[in-house]
């Protein structure tokens, strides 16, 4: 096992398939070293009891290794908790398929894992799409719960999340199959021996049967037809995250809607006040010439005789104009001013 799997940056990665040829303690080949490592994220038809979360992280991180001299697969997994999904799942794929793997073949152990993998993106890839298809149909109520606290728009957001996280893994599962099948045809070139080794080195090493030979190319065709089917969930994969950038932009246009709505609704209600405004203030200035009038004939200016029946004027009425007609044309000029500045500086901002 090489020393760089045990690193950070190795258990930290999405995805890979690595392989390498061993040589014993008397220098000749003696099998094959792999180490796999696939995700798969999948949303949950029903959440846990004991956690929040709507989905779950499935990890498989695999060594295997094949012994030439005794025919042996050997397998060890890592990551898999005693009552984690990923062991459970392992298991019961691995006893069904039990059959598939051939001792004389290096490579038919990869084909139940490569099924398992598709398996489980396809299921994944399915979830999505029905998550997606579950908000198609449920356009009609969608406006109705665009002003709940839990807006649709939020849980569009976190579905589109997980899409991208499948379409992630599903596109690196894709490329761990690309991998698995070129390593399997550079072992097949070389009947069975190390990639490493050439021609000369073959001295000595049985040729493969027949039936091994027919192993090694049935394993070669499942992968690539495995290798097909990931395509095709990509595809679908691609398919569910345009339906959901559909449906999220539905939603917005919902939202805005429903705000247009209300802000005319509030443009409607500003102008009412508006109006009620307007006829205050036209009731008001209705009573100024009569409060003017009453307020001129009330000042010490005019004077009535009771005896003679006539009005006097004061012979100082003047100052009333010297002082009022001043006062009033300073006051327009300060407001005409002072609306001439507040315009200038609002069209300046804008």
């Amino acid at each position: 096992m090489p020393l760089f799997w045990w690193s950070d940056w190795c258990r930290r990665l999405n995805g890979y398939f690595g392989s390498e040829a061993t040589i014993g303690k008397d220098g000749n080949w003696d099998g094959y070293n792999t180490w796999l490592r696939f995700l798969v994220k999948r949303i949950l038809k029903r959440p846990k009891p004991d956690s929040n979360k709507s989905y779950e992280w499935l990890k498989f991180n695999i060594f295997a290794r094949w012994h030439a001299s005794t025919k042996e697969h050997v397998l060890v997994v890592f990551d898999a908790n005693a009552n984690s999904s990923t062991r459970k799942l392992l298991i019961d794929h691995l006893s069904h398929s039990i059959a598939a793997i051939r001792p004389e073949s290096p490579h038919s152990v990869y084909v139940p894992l490569a099924q398992l993998a598709v398996q489980l993106q396809e299921d994944a890839v399915w979830r999505i799409r029905d998550a997606v298809r579950a908000v198609e149909k449920d356009r009609a109520s969608l406006y109705q719960k665009v002003a709940s606290p839990q807006t649709p728009s939020c849980n569009l957001h976190d579905l589109a999340r997980h899409a991208v996280h499948v379409f992630e893994t599903l596109d690196l599962t894709a490329q761990t199959l690309h991998s698995m099948i070129e390593y399997h045809n550079r072992s097949a070139t070389a009947s069975g021996i190390s990639p490493a080794m050439g021609e000369d080195d073959c001295d000595g090493i049985d040729t493969p049967s027949v039936e091994t030979t027919h192993r090694n190319q049935l394993a070669s065709d499942h992968l690539r037809f495995f290798q097909e089917a990931t395509q095709a969930l990509r595809l679908r994969s691609i398919a569910n995250k345009d339906r959901l950038q559909n449906e999220i932009q539905y939603s917005f246009n919902l939202v805005a809607q429903k705000i247009a709505r209300s802000s005319n609704e509030i443009q409607d209600a500003v102008h009412l006040d508006s109006s009620v405004m307007k006829t205050v203030a036209l009731a008001k200035a209705a009573f100024i010439p009569m409060t003017f009038i009453a307020t001129l004939f009330g000042m010490q200016f005019f004077a009535y005789s009771v005896d003679s029946g006539v009005w006097d004027v004061s012979g100082q009425f003047w100052i009333f104009w010297a002082v009022g007609i001043p006062c009033t044309s300073v006051f327009v000029l300060m407001a005409y001013q002072y609306h001439r500045v507040m315009h200038t500086r609002k069209k300046y901002l804008h």
